[in-house]
This record gives C-alpha cells, structure tokens and sequence, in this order.
C-alpha cells in the first residue's frame, strides 16, 4: 500500500515530478513528439485493471498514477471542442490522497518499483526560444474547496479551485537545473465558452514572482536571459494546489490547439 501510495503522489500532479537529466552537452536546436501534437487531435490508449485509457500522443498525463486506484481523471473530448479533439481534465476525489487534480504534459511516466520517486520525469529535450504559448481553454471549478488529509476533506470556506497552465524552459547541465524562460497563469475564473489564450514568455529571472512563475524545488536558480534551453515542461492542471492536496472535486479543464510562437 506504500508503494502504491507513493506512486500516485507522483502521478497526481507535476510538482512531484523527477526531472530527468540525460545530456549535459549543448545541442543543436532539438525538436520532440509534442510539438506533433499540439493540436491535441491524436491520442493513444493503455489499458488498465477497469478498462482504458487515453494519453494524447507526444504528451503525458496524470492517469498512469490514478489508474492505480481505478480512476481515470484526464480524458479525449471529441464533442466539445474547438477542433478535432480536445483534452478533458477533471479533478476527481480518490481514495488514499483524498484529491486527484488531472494534468497533461511533457514528460513521461515510467514504473520503477525499485525507486518510485524516479518513475515520473518531468520535462522533454528542447532548445528552442518562443516568444509565447497560446491556446483554446474553458474552465469550471468544482462547488466545494477542501483540504485532504489522507482521504478526509475539510472545507475552506469562501475558497475558490483554480487552474495551473505554464511552459517553464530550463538548462540542465550536471546538477544545476536554471530557469531560462517562463510563461504561466493561474485562474478561478469561470470560462464557460472556449475561449483563447497567449502567455508570452519572460527570459532570464523574474523578481518577485507570482504563483505559476516562481521556481520549482529541484530549479537550482534563474539562468542568463540570453541562455539556449535544453528542455521544456509544459503542464495543464485543473487544480493548481493539487500538490497540497487543495481543490475541489469536479473542477474541468478543457484544453485545445495549443501553439508555441516564435
């Protein structure tokens, strides 16, 4: 029970996300499968112990740790879009953690019974420089914010769930992980009809930053504003504070034809 418990932190949400470190050498300018997928058009399924489901293709989601628990929270909208077909994330109740927030993102997520920790990295090799990232989204948080312990939900009062998008660009060079780029919002607002958005990218280090642009815990600090990248992570949560166990059942993300420009 503690190894299944340990792995369904990691696949929860992103903040518990190993970051993997496998070229230290500087790279000509490298593109990877998500970009064939922006669209979010092609998805692929797994099975699993209740049936199946479905990652879009190029990209990662938070089912391969819930499925552990029989739930899927990340799903392939083909009605309910703006083309094609669209990602669907649920936040979801769960047994063991209480709370579930769904993700999609770059990365992969690779069981490794001998060190759980490892089995979630987070991040792709990438060196290019966009300028920003846009995207279709819609947006409804759950009617009641709580905060899990264990599976037991208290109600912060007045507390409204909120969704997490950001593109973090890094250089990754032996142990030092540098922040080179950021874009990120976070949002409780209602968005009932789909409706665009663009996060322009910030280089080099953001004083005082706000939630979705402060440094992760394994980001050793803020590199040069001029430094080439050597990998990217891009998230879309339906709870933003899903790492903490906050949020609110039911809280929906809908995410659509995501592009990066240069």
């Amino acid at each position: 029970m503690k190894l299944i418990n340990k792995l369904l932190l990691l696949g929860i949400i992103s903040i518990f996300f190993a970051c993997s470190d496998d070229n230290d050498d500087p790279v000509v300018e490298v593109s990877s499968e998500f970009e064939e997928n922006l669209s979010l058009d092609e998805w692929e399924y797994n099975d699993y112990s209740q049936g199946e489901y479905g990652n879009p293709e190029g990209w990662e989601t938070s089912n391969p740790g819930t499925t552990f628990l029989g739930v899927v929270n990340a799903y392939e909208e083909m009605e309910d879009v703006v083309s094609g077909s669209a990602a669907k994330l649920e936040t979801k109740e769960i047994a063991i953690t209480g709370l579930a927030s769904a993700t999609i993102y770059t990365g992969q997520f690779d069981l490794n019974l001998s060190d759980p920790a490892k089995s979630a990295q987070l991040g792709v090799p990438y060196t290019k420089r966009p300028t920003s990232m846009s995207f279709n989204y819609k947006y409804t948080p759950g009617d009641v914010y709580k905060q899990y312990t264990g599976a037991v939900g208290t109600v912060i009062e007045d507390a409204v769930d909120s969704c997490l998008v950001y593109m973090y660009l890094q250089k990754r060079e032996g142990d030092q992980i540098l922040r080179v780029g950021t874009a990120a919002m976070q949002s409780s607002e209602t968005v009932s009809d789909w409706t665009s958005r663009k996060l322009d990218v910030t280089y080099g280090e953001i004083a005082n930053p706000e939630v979705g642009f402060k440094l992760r815990e394994e980001e050793t600090g803020w590199a040069a504003a001029e430094t080439t990248p050597t990998h990217v992570i891009i998230v879309f949560a339906s709870s933003s504070a899903g790492d903490f166990f906050r949020g609110a059942n039911g809280s929906t993300l809908f995410v659509d034809n995501i592009s990066i420009e240069y």
